[in-house]
């Protein structure tokens, strides 16, 4: 019984690889690429037995989502794990580069099977696997492994819609694909690739690819580029003031042991808080601000934002500013960027003043409240910006002892922006 039950289970591992790996030229294909959040077991279509397990970080294929498990494909193996322990993976843009076109293989191994070709000179989305050789794509057609020494970022040119009627926004390269957008004449577009007549393109709001006979080359510098905010450096003269900023929470543990420090210090703070945390906890928030401290975005699930496209830069701030709104009652008045990445095209996205620090204590490694005490202790000065983070429970043990230090040498606790608007 249980070898003639296997068979058809097998027929649909075949079957979905024949679809799934193999390019397609009558359908488009666009698979959901998520991502694990924790390591997790993938069940046979019965949910009654685990056939492997997936560690944190591993890239799937999601093929179907219902009652809360997700059926996917992972490297050779198709099953159901539990939908809360998926994300959005989030990828990045790369051109093909080799002087053959590269493999596309079901796992990241060279002997592994391959079941297609990337074009060389065509542009795949990227997703980061872990390993020392290749790297998870998604192309038109085709999702898997390749070598990542054949693949390179992308230059970016600044194109100009020549065509009156505007141009259309194709999610693969004919004409038949989905619509995903359109560019009126004279609008603006970042170019990234160009491949057999077609352009592909990033705009504010979405990427995907074009005619490349409807663009022209833009010769006027973007007003965009010149209005938006830099870095400002804080004022390191005058009064002794000090900025204290936290990242990464808001936290129902520790955060409101790090309020009642401040509180009693009469101390001032910016807290820059992560989308999914204000979900999760926005009455925190909102006690964070209603003591008078300052709210800072710092995007919704703390996601290197250089590695992303520029619609999904938009989306990770503008999601928490939408969360943060609906707790508070406003937006965020100043934004850090996660890890400190950032780059030119990440300030475009800002209304508001891109903060970094000048100290960083590194509570969130050594979990060490004595370090975290002697590394503000060894570097601050007036206008010192000092890094912590209020997810973490050693970081609140150390704030009191902080804080004596600092009130003793004179100095006064303010906000970020307080800090950088001092004359």
């Amino acid at each position: 019984m249980r070898k003639i039950k296997s068979i058809p289970f097998l027929m649909l591992i075949v079957t979905f690889c024949l679809i799934v790996f193999s390019p397609l030229t009558n359908a488009e294909y666009s698979p959901i690429i998520k991502i694990t959040t924790a390591d997790v077991d993938l069940y046979d279509e019965n949910l009654q037995e685990k056939s492997l397990s997936l560690s944190k970080n591993s890239i799937v294929i999601v093929l179907s989502e219902e009652n809360g498990w997700a059926k996917v494909n992972y490297k050779s193996s198709v099953g159901y794990v539990q939908s809360k322990s998926l994300k959005q993976a989030v990828g990045q843009h790369m051109i093909v580069k080799s002087k053959v076109e590269p493999l596309v293989r079901i796992t990241d191994t060279q002997q592994s099977e391959a079941t297609g070709n990337l074009p060389v000179n065509s542009i795949v989305e990227v997703f980061e696997v872990g390993s020392p050789s290749f790297v998870f794509v998604r192309s038109e057609y085709l999702a898997g492994y390749v070598y990542k020494n054949t693949l390179v970022n992308p230059t970016e040119e600044a194109r100009v819609v020549k065509e009156q009627a505007g141009l259309i926004v194709y999610s693969a390269m004919k004409t038949s694909s989905n619509q995903i957008g359109h560019r009126a004449v004279n609008s603006k577009v970042t170019m990234l690739a160009k491949y057999n007549g077609w352009v592909f393109v990033k705009t504010k709001d979405y990427a995907g690819y074009v005619q490349g006979s409807g663009l022209k080359h833009d010769l006027k510098p973007s007003k965009e580029s010149i209005k938006k905010p830099t870095v400002p450096k804080p004022n390191l003269t005058g009064t002794k003031k000090i900025a204290l900023t936290f990242d990464d929470g808001p936290n129902a543990k520790v955060t409101p042991q790090v309020l009642k420090t401040l509180k009693k210090y009469d101390a001032k703070a910016t807290f820059f808080v992560v989308g999914e945390a204000v979900k999760k906890h926005p009455a925190v928030l909102k006690e964070v601000f209603n003591d008078g401290h300052e709210i800072g975005n710092h995007t919704y699930n703390h996601t290197k934002l250089t590695t992303l496209t520029v619609k999904q830069m938009h989306l990770q701030i503008q999601s928490t500013d939408s969360v943060v709104q609906a707790a508070i009652g406003q937006n965020p008045t100043v934004f850090r960027p996660p890890y400190g990445a950032y780059n030119k095209t990440v300030t475009n996205q800002l209304n508001v003043p891109n903060v970094l620090w000048t100290i960083d204590t590194l509570d969130w490694k050594h979990h060490d409240p004595k370090k975290t005490l002697q590394a503000v202790k060894d570097n601050a000065k007036p206008g010192s910006i000092i890094l912590m983070h209020d997810i973490h429970q050693a970081t609140a043990n150390a704030l009191d002892d902080i804080l004596a230090m600092l009130q003793k040498q004179g100095y006064e606790f303010v906000t970020v922006s307080e800090l950088l608007n001092n004359k």
